[in-house]
């Protein structure tokens, strides 16, 4: 379609809105005024859309002195012959936004090839602002309708009809049935913090979830590790999957048994089920992997192994806190955007520390605020064994964890007892259930 072309059915949509005010309540859930590709047709519809949800008489008259009353140079009366009687007006206003989705990506360009032919120009620089902009010319696609109360109501049937017949399940099961009891299983659109002081074991914990999720349910897991390398991480993972020694398998030692039962087991992670990726380090290059993972129908859920190593604007006198709490509504935001649950481990200060009760609590969460505001599940790994003398009387805890549920936006608290096999970092149910007081 040509330019005048494109004026002429922006100038039809206009002045069948001046005639027929009441359609633009399907207009504005697909464009809006930067959708025209002329400045006083902007103008000319955002003044129909003030007067309009004002509840201000649209007509011509009202629109015109509105427009004359900005300093708009435009006469309304000229337009009004291109009306229509609006039944086409949606399938009109897709066009428009194709068209405005064209435009982007030739201003885009444009601007990069300016950009790349600079020589002061960092390259670095180029590449994030052509993330960002895809980002936001992509989002120009995405034109949803609000969902009825029929479609929801029909939505928590069907999944009241699912759990019925998954023991309470309804979302991803975790693989620990303890937890899986008090959220249904991991939920789209969440975002779960999971924390804990060093040595408590989060990302051991995380990362048997991950297993479960990937291995036993076949779902397709993500785990972002910021920390240990891809090699490390499948180290300890073979350790949880054979139960052979983290330490012997580091080490390369095992026994001709251990071999044999090495050699038999390992083949079952060699599936596309988890992958591990230890290349990506700012919150921008994590979003976009992710996004390709999910368009590729290849991702169900997401772990990121901690919050607080991603890198997001490095700039002079900017607070970690800052950071940290757009780095948390962002992962909150990509949870809701793709529809999946998003795990993020998390580290706690030193406060735990200095308290002679170490149970962490909210408050130990590093720049806690933001954190705690955009999580919809909060947890606390836990293991007090490591901070008692095991020669004194405490020794029951040997060998014994807990996931503390300090926040649940979907119901309940509580702790959650594990077993931990501390030779293979492994997290299990214990055999035997202690649901009375916990020793601390």
């Amino acid at each position: 379609m040509n330019n005048r072309n494109n004026i002429k059915l922006e100038t039809k949509v206009l002045a069948t809105l001046v005639v027929d005010p009441d359609r633009l309540i399907d207009c504005t859930e697909i464009i809006g005024a930067s959708t025209f590709s002329v400045y006083e047709h902007q103008q000319l519809f955002g003044v129909i859309s003030d007067l309009y949800f004002k509840n201000t008489p649209v007509t011509i008259d009202s629109v015109d002195n509105e427009l004359q009353r900005l300093g708009v140079k435009f006469n309304v009366y000229d337009i009004i012959g291109f009306a229509d009687s609006g039944r086409a007006i949606a399938n009109q206003c897709m066009i428009l936004r194709e068209l405005e989705v064209a435009r982007n990506q030739i201003n885009l360009g444009v601007k990069l090839a300016t950009m790349g032919n600079d020589e002061k120009v960092d390259p670095l620089e180029t590449n994030d602002l052509l993330i960002k902009e895809t980002e936001r010319i992509t989002s120009l696609t995405d034109v949803s309708r609000p969902q009825s109360n029929v479609d929801l109501i029909k939505a928590n049937t069907d999944r009241m009809e699912a759990a019925s017949q998954t023991n309470g399940i309804t979302g991803i099961s975790t693989g620990f049935h303890d937890l899986d009891q008090v959220y249904g299983g991991r939920q789209k659109t969440d975002l779960i913090i999971k924390a804990g002081r060093p040595g408590m074991g989060k990302t051991a914990q995380a990362l048997g979830e991950a297993y479960n999720m990937a291995i036993g349910g076949g779902c397709n897991v993500a785990f972002f590790s910021l920390e240990m390398g891809a090699e490390q991480l499948m180290q300890r993972l073979i350790s949880l999957h054979t139960e052979i020694p983290l330490q012997t398998i580091r080490s390369g030692r095992l026994t001709s048994t251990e071999w044999s039962q090495y050699n038999a087991e390992v083949t079952e992670l060699m599936g596309d089920n988890l992958t591990i990726v230890d290349d990506v380090y700012t919150l921008t290059n994590l979003r976009t992997r992710c996004k390709k993972m999910a368009m590729r129908g290849k991702l169900d859920v997401v772990f990121i192994d901690y919050l607080q190593l991603i890198v997001h604007k490095v700039d002079a006198g900017r607070s970690k806190a800052n950071e940290v709490s757009e780095i948390s509504r962002a992962l909150k935001m990509m949870a809701k955007d793709l529809n999946i649950p998003v795990i993020a481990l998390s580290q706690l200060n030193r406060s735990c520390e200095t308290r002679a009760d170490k149970k962490p609590m909210l408050s130990d969460l590093r720049e806690s605020g933001s954190i705690e505001q955009d999580a919809d599940i909060v947890e606390m790994v836990y293991r007090p064994e490591y901070y008692t003398d095991l020669n004194d009387d405490s020794g029951d805890l040997n060998g014994r964890a807990w996931v503390l549920i300090q926040k649940n936006r979907h119901g309940s608290t509580r702790d959650i007892e594990f077993s931990f096999n501390a030779e293979c970092t492994k997290f299990e149910t214990p055999k035997h259930h202690n649901h009375g007081q916990t020793p601390f």
